[in-house]
């Protein structure tokens, strides 16, 4: 038990640390929180839960032990009760055996010397003594069976404390537990407003893009305005306008080839040049999407990696991709190696 109660501890603590930590980098940063970091909030928060729930359950069972015990309790006190009344007929009964043999050692002998032989006094004797050794037992183990009761008494008395002990503890960890729940969804509430906003302002960022780039205007950052193929498909179309922007910065929350692209800015702004709208947001598009396996993929086809999904990509086929990449150096819309190893599935477009 103690083990257990050091672990769970050991659970909160962590837990609280990890709430605070996660806390003090959402303040310190003006950027909205990504879905990798939602979800991470949301795994804590589960996890608390599944801790309470293993704490109401150890509760409730150390609620039944206590009864349990008790209910010895009352036995083992029925049981000494009965063998102090046995101690006390017997310890009565012996006293006045007693009084009757030193007043009446006088018959006692008349009877031992009336015997008509040796045969019938030996037999006279060993009666007498089979009587004294009869009330020599039962006197002892009217003892022990007192000695015994008291003994289990008093050990039930020592579960019955050490079980109210263990519910105290219990009550005291699942407090500390309910209060970090408390905290986590919180955070949890924080994070998945304010990415759900920064959504929706990319989102509307992007419509007014598009519109802008749709009526002929070139984009914010003075960049040309896409010419779609003549006679493609909307896959060929996407890889196109992908490609046409190579080069290009990644900047969060971006859809706009004058201003930058984050990886489901880009994918969204290609398919747009096709006819095709897409939500601003990687998840959301894996989720609208039949899933595809590796060997499913054609180019054109989207690509979603780590888990849960937080990249997307469009797949050109012979193992590359089109994406934008990550902030920083090196980030900015380009053709890649496709890494297999945070693949989850494809989806595909129309």
């Amino acid at each position: 038990m103690t083990g257990s109660r050091k672990t769970v501890l050991r659970l909160v603590v962590a837990a609280m640390l990890a709430i605070s930590s996660v806390a003090i980098s959402v303040s310190s940063s003006s950027a909205a929180p990504s879905k990798a970091q939602v979800e991470a909030a949301k795994a804590k928060l589960d996890a608390l839960n599944r801790q309470l729930d293993q704490m109401v359950e150890q509760y409730n069972q150390a609620q039944v032990r206590l009864q349990q015990t008790q209910a010895k309790l009352v036995d083992a006190k029925q049981a000494k009760d009965a063998a102090d009344a046995i101690t006390a007929r017997a310890t009565s009964e012996l006293s006045k055996r007693a009084v009757a043999a030193y007043t009446g050692m006088g018959s006692q002998l008349d009877v031992l010397l009336g015997a008509a032989s040796f045969t019938e006094f030996s037999d006279r004797l060993q009666f007498m003594g089979a009587l004294a050794q009869d009330d020599a037992d039962l006197a002892a183990q009217a003892q022990i069976s007192s000695q015994k009761s008291q003994w289990a008494a008093q050990q039930y008395a020592q579960a019955v404390t050490e079980r109210q002990a263990t519910l105290n503890e219990l009550a005291n960890q699942k407090s500390q537990i309910q209060a970090g729940i408390s905290d986590q969804e919180a955070l949890y509430s924080q994070m998945s407003t304010s990415y759900k906003n920064a959504l929706a302002a990319a989102a509307a960022a992007a419509a007014a893009a598009a519109a802008s780039t749709s009526s002929g205007s070139s984009g914010s950052g003075g960049g040309s305005v896409f010419v779609p193929p003549q006679n493609a498909s909307a896959a060929q179309v996407a890889i196109a306008a992908a490609e046409s922007v190579i080069g290009t910065t990644y900047v969060f929350g971006s859809a706009d080839p004058g201003v930058g692209f984050d990886c489901s800015g880009l994918v969204m702004w290609s398919y747009a040049q096709a006819g095709i709208a897409l939500p601003h947001s990687s998840a959301m598009m894996s989720e609208m999407l039949p899933r595809l396996s590796e060997s499913e993929l054609l180019p054109g086809d989207l690509m979603f990696f780590y888990s849960p999904v937080s990249h997307v990509a469009i797949y050109l086929g012979g193992g590359s991709m089109i994406d934008a990449s990550h902030p920083g150096p090196g980030g900015e819309v380009a053709i890649r190696s496709v890494y297999w190893q945070y693949f989850d599935w494809g989806g595909r477009i129309g």
